[in-house]
């Protein structure tokens, strides 16, 4: 047992030693680096940058617009029973027959009568006419649409009713004349050619001068049919007469709309009633702050002549420039600095300000965001709030911030990190704007800009 312990006591113990593997080190570092860049990925803001091409919108903008026209509205002169004579928008010339009053109604007793039981015979030219407004119809129909129907069927039930009773009229021979001798039946011609209406609703004397907002309200508008009355007092409306093919719809627009087209003459546009297109003459107008286009047009006028809202589009595809998202646009604050405190120095021609600096004047040179005739548009990048300016061979003095101003633009990355570029806006739908090309300030085709502006700041380093 002895010699046992003493053989065990003899093993001696050395330190443990650890080796380093520079293998281990190397892939060490690179976990950790690919470790902090995965999470600066996760945790930073997702930045796109979107490259600015030419492009263009097309705006097919929907109105309802308000229809002024030359409209004459001719009252009777005496009491009496009403027959209408000429049918409904239809031309008629000076001295054409339009209606008749009978004060016995004798005459329109008999003519009830005559057309209720006896035949009537229609001329060709009474045919034509009543199958020229069938295929009218016909041609429009929709399947899906029956708006038309009802007053399809009330306007072609007037117009028979009408041809057999003036047919009938022809056909009472001396009655009819003694009446007429005799005072007691009238009929009455238009003073004037035009388009003949038989509805009135208060605006026949509007102008392009004299309409206002109100005037756009549909909701009080309402309108009177003329035919509906059997007989008139004198002083009462009788018919409406429209003296002129040429008419003007005037549409309410908004500012971003109204700009854009102040370069134009001509606008196209599409009657939504019936899928026409044609061409117009375009100007403006602004009242009470509100924005006009006037629609100066020569034809088509007989197909709306009863109605004062025309349902429009308009057509305008040519709105081009430099294209960019919405989301890419911010507005960024600015001091102003009077042009008269701009100094050149450095051997340039850049313009540079002199900043007081205790007792002595420092010359700066800072980023110049934009101009107007007056003044310069600068960031607090160089100067600060308070900071006093020095007006050149002058004791004037400017204090920095006394004149702020605010400018649209988008983050320019070219550089790798966010510059403010100011922009001129021309037109802007929902998603996209086009921006006007050329400008000083601004950006160029083919530059990148953030997608997302209001994610980003001034210098900001985009990855």
């Amino acid at each position: 047992m002895r010699k046992r312990k003493e053989k065990q006591s003899k093993i001696i113990k050395y330190p443990r030693q650890y080796h380093f593997s520079i293998g281990f080190i190397i892939i060490g570092v690179m976990f950790i680096y690919m470790l902090y860049h995965l999470l600066t990925y996760i945790t930073a803001a997702n930045i796109t940058v979107y490259e600015v091409s030419q492009g263009s919108i097309s705006s097919n903008l929907e109105y309802n617009a308000l229809a002024i026209r030359e409209e004459q509205i001719v009252n009777a002169d005496t009491n009496g029973d009403l027959l209408y004579l000429a049918e409904n928008f239809t031309k008629v010339g000076a001295k054409s027959r339009v209606y008749a009053l009978d004060t016995s109604g004798e005459i329109l007793s008999s003519l009830k009568e005559s057309t209720g039981n006896a035949e009537v015979n229609l001329s060709a030219d009474d045919y034509e006419k009543l199958q020229s407004a069938i295929s009218s119809y016909t041609y429009d129909f929709n399947n899906t649409s029956y708006n038309k129907l009802y007053s399809f069927k009330t306007e072609l039930e007037s117009q028979i009713q009408q041809l057999y009773t003036v047919s009938a009229m022809e056909s009472m021979g001396d009655t009819l004349q003694n009446a007429i001798n005799s005072g007691t039946f009238t009929i009455y011609n238009s003073p004037t050619p035009g388009l003949i209406v038989y509805s009135v609703d208060g605006l026949e004397n509007l102008t392009v001068d004299s309409f206002i907002s109100d005037s756009f309200d549909m909701s009080a508008y309402s309108t009177e049919n003329l035919k509906s009355q059997e007989s008139v007092v004198a002083g009462q409306p009788v018919y409406k007469i429209i003296t002129s093919d040429h008419w003007n719809l005037v549409c309410e627009v908004d500012k971003d709309l109204y700009d854009s087209l102040q370069e134009e003459s001509y606008l196209k546009i599409r009657f939504l009633e019936d899928e026409v297109e044609t061409w117009t003459n375009l100007s403006f107008t602004e009242k009470a702050g509100k924005y006009y286009l006037i629609l100066s047009l020569d034809d088509s006028m007989d197909r709306y002549a009863d109605s004062r809202y025309v349902h429009i589009k308009i057509i305008k595809n040519n709105i081009s420039g430099l294209k960019i998202p919405n989301s890419s646009i911010v507005k960024k604050q600015f001091f102003t600095i009077p042009k008269a405190y701009m100094m050149q120095g450095n051997n340039d021609d850049s313009a540079g300000f002199l900043l007081q600096n205790g007792d002595k004047g420092e010359y700066i040179n800072p980023v110049i965001y934009y101009e107007t005739d007056d003044f310069y548009y600068i960031d607090n990048n160089d100067v600060k709030r308070g900071d006093v300016l020095i007006k050149p061979n002058s004791k004037d003095q400017y204090v920095v911030g006394s004149d702020l101003a605010t400018l649209e633009g988008v983050y320019n990355v070219n550089k790798g990190y966010a510059v403010f570029k100011q922009i001129e806006i021309l037109y802007q739908n929902n998603d996209y704007s086009i921006i006007k090309t050329g400008t000083n300030y601004g950006i160029s085709m083919y530059d990148h800009i953030v997608l997302q502006g209001d994610e980003v700041e001034e210098n900001t380093i985009i990855n």
